[in-house]
């Protein structure tokens, strides 16, 4: 990428009988150029997020079915993709991960084209990336899509507990990444509890993968504690506890984490130049990750989808349309006082990623936003 302005395409979440959302994403598909993108015979990864079963609020599957339309109507071979987790649920491995894709829609007969797992039954089938002068050395990128021609990026925008925002360059840099690569992006963090707000019910021990967390006694009641030593600082505790008795902390500067991440979103696009479109869909906005097996009041309105060949670019637009956002009444956002819709839910400087992505030459942060009728 140069450091020219960057066009971002973007339609409104409005739709009518002439023309519903599946149709804008058509649109936008076309407009965006992203047929330009695929040569005859080109093996598409459409990188999507299927959800974790129990949340219902993740992009749902008409839309990557229209897009593995679009890619195969440009002259390629698409297929929807995702990776292994790093966390207990039920896409740890191949199977489940397939199985729990099902339960969520995401089906072969649904979609048009194969699901793939693109890092293996075990998550253990990767393609290494070196990345010079990074904090990760070589990336473990999942091999499907590292061996894929070309690349769709199909992105749920949302919040999220460590990165404050969800867009593009996390799909890019978390969701590429096999759980080895994902246990390096979250080795910086090290939860603690704060035992006086643990209400001792346990869920941060069923959710724990390094089953590292036991109960102890604490003035006479039991609590959860976490063994420093044996935790992969995934998270998932964090995200789990309903009691805020787990707040993140970290081992070294917060700001590694946003570095790691864009480091690795550099890495799953090597070979891909000009081979990459990406798409920001900014609806059923939650306030946690699709990975929770469970999903909060949509913490602002729907607001519609970008496309853009520059994933800073789209991240940035999509970022500042979501910081102007009402908050939605009832919402995690709802009646705290901050100027920012999105630190609203999360206070955290979320736009560290994209001065990080800029670096490695992703993309640029100054962007011309096109919106479309």
């Amino acid at each position: 990428m140069t450091n020219k302005t960057a066009k971002v395409l973007l339609h409104d979440a409005s739709a009518s009988p002439k023309k519903n959302r599946l149709d804008k994403l058509r649109s936008l598909f076309e407009r965006a150029g992203f047929g330009r993108l695929i040569s005859a015979g080109d093996r598409v990864a459409v990188k999507v997020h299927w959800g974790e079963p129990g949340n219902v609020g993740y992009l749902h599957p008409p839309y990557a079915r229209t897009v593995v339309e679009m890619v195969r109507d440009a002259g390629g071979k698409p297929f929807v993709t995702d990776t292994n987790t790093l966390y207990v649920g039920m896409r740890r491995d191949a199977v489940d991960n397939l199985r729990a894709a099902a339960l969520d829609g995401y089906t072969a007969e649904t979609l048009g084209a194969p699901i793939i797992v693109a890092d293996g039954l075990c998550g253990n089938d990767w393609r290494g990336v070196d990345v010079p002068d990074s904090l990760v050395g070589q990336a473990k990128i999942a091999a499907a899509i590292a061996d894929a021609d070309a690349m769709i990026v199909l992105t749920h925008v949302k919040s999220h507990m460590l990165f404050g925002f969800g867009g593009a360059l996390k799909n890019l840099g978390m969701g590429c990444a096999t759980p080895a690569g994902k246990q390096v992006l979250h080795s910086d963090l090290r939860p603690r509890v704060e035992p006086d707000k643990c209400h001792g019910d346990r869920i941060c021990v069923r959710r724990c993968p390094e089953r590292c967390i036991d109960m102890v006694d604490h003035n006479g009641r039991q609590v959860a504690r976490i063994d420093q030593e044996r935790c992969v600082g995934c998270g998932e505790c964090t995200a789990a506890c309903p009691h805020e008795a787990i707040p993140i902390n970290w081992t070294t500067s917060p700001d590694r984490i946003f570095r790691k991440t864009a480091e690795y979103a550099w890495a799953a696009v090597q070979g891909k130049e000009g081979k990459v479109g990406y798409l920001n869909m900014m609806v059923t906005i939650n306030p946690d990750c699709d990975c929770c097996d469970w999903n909060d009041v949509p913490f602002a309105p729907d607001l519609g989808m970008a496309a853009s060949v520059d994933p800073v670019a789209i991240d940035a637009a999509c970022m500042d349309i979501l910081a102007r956002a009402p908050a939605v009444p009832g919402s995690k956002a709802a009646g705290r006082d901050a100027a920012d819709t999105i630190r609203a839910v999360y206070d955290v400087d979320y736009r560290q990623i994209l001065g990080f992505a800029e670096k490695l030459g992703l993309g640029t942060s100054d962007y011309r936003l096109v919106k479309l009728a």
